[in-house]
């Protein structure tokens, strides 16, 4: 009789060995990768060329496009032609189609004659292509001659004087002969000539006629009597001193002969009482 059979169990299977440990690779450095790197060298590098392209076309922007549009296109700069001749000046503005228009004259000491001393419109300003610049000429230094003074009163000659452009300058009182007392005689310089606007001219003023005068001559030796007539026939004044002898021969005479004596001076003589032979 059968009898059931026993379940066998498997055999167990073996064992297979641990696997043994694998060195793993260490992960690379932090970094970006060489093409990233790249990418950012091309943005930086464009950029810094944006900003290059910016800040000239700026400063193209300031110097070239601004002004024309300011002024337009057509517009030239007026250079400055004050301080040259008028040929000069003509030159200067020429070639700019400026054309020279010559305003008026004006008397400057201080710029010579036909030189420019003013112009219209200002140097430095911009203007139209062939706008007019007109110019102001100046004619130097201005010159008076001196009027005639002589016989006219000082107040007078004051008055022509500053009719002239001329100033009063010093005043000498002399005597003259030819006109009367508080006349002009003359001036310095004289009657017509040519001298700097605003001189000042001097003026001679007559204080009547010069009184005539004599030499004293020597008398000493001659007698009294002849020497006292001959005197006082030109008007002349002699006297002796009180005591002394009215005839004879003269031992004293004032003033002493050379002097220069009038026909009001008083002559003194004194006579030796006696003449000596």
């Amino acid at each position: 009789m059968m009898t059931p059979e026993t379940p066998v169990a498997p055999p167990a299977e073996p064992e297979s060995p641990a696997p043994s440990p694998v060195e793993t690779p260490a992960p690379p450095a932090a970094g970006p990768p060489p093409r990233r790197r790249r990418k950012i060298r091309t943005t930086v590098f464009m950029i810094g060329f944006a900003l290059f392209a910016f800040a000239t076309g700026l400063v193209v922007f300031n110097r070239v496009v601004m002004p024309r549009l300011v002024h337009g296109t057509g517009d030239v700069k007026v250079p400055d032609v004050t301080g040259l001749t008028l040929v000069q000046a003509e030159r200067t503005l020429q070639p700019l189609g400026l054309p020279l228009s010559r305003a008026g004259e004006r008397f400057d000491p201080s710029v010579p004659s036909g030189f420019v001393l003013s112009q219209d419109p200002e140097p430095g300003s911009f203007v139209r292509g062939r706008r007019r610049v007109s110019v102001v000429v100046s004619l130097g230094e201005e010159f008076s001659s001196v009027p005639s003074l002589f016989g006219e009163s000082q107040r007078s000659a004051e008055v022509l004087l500053r009719s002239a452009g001329l100033r009063l300058g010093v005043i000498t009182r002399a005597t003259s002969d030819d006109v009367g007392d508080g006349l002009v005689a003359g001036s310095d310089p004289g009657a017509e000539t040519v001298v700097p606007r605003g001189t000042p001219i001097s003026l001679f003023i007559s204080t009547g006629p010069a009184e005539e005068s004599f030499v004293m001559p020597d008398v000493m030796g001659r007698e009294i009597g002849v020497v006292r007539r001959q005197l006082e026939s030109f008007g002349i004044r002699v006297v002796s001193p009180h005591g002394a002898g009215s005839i004879g021969t003269i031992i004293v005479q004032d003033p002493p002969a050379g002097s220069r004596i009038v026909r009001t001076s008083t002559i003194t003589l004194q006579a030796s009482g006696r003449l000596i032979p």
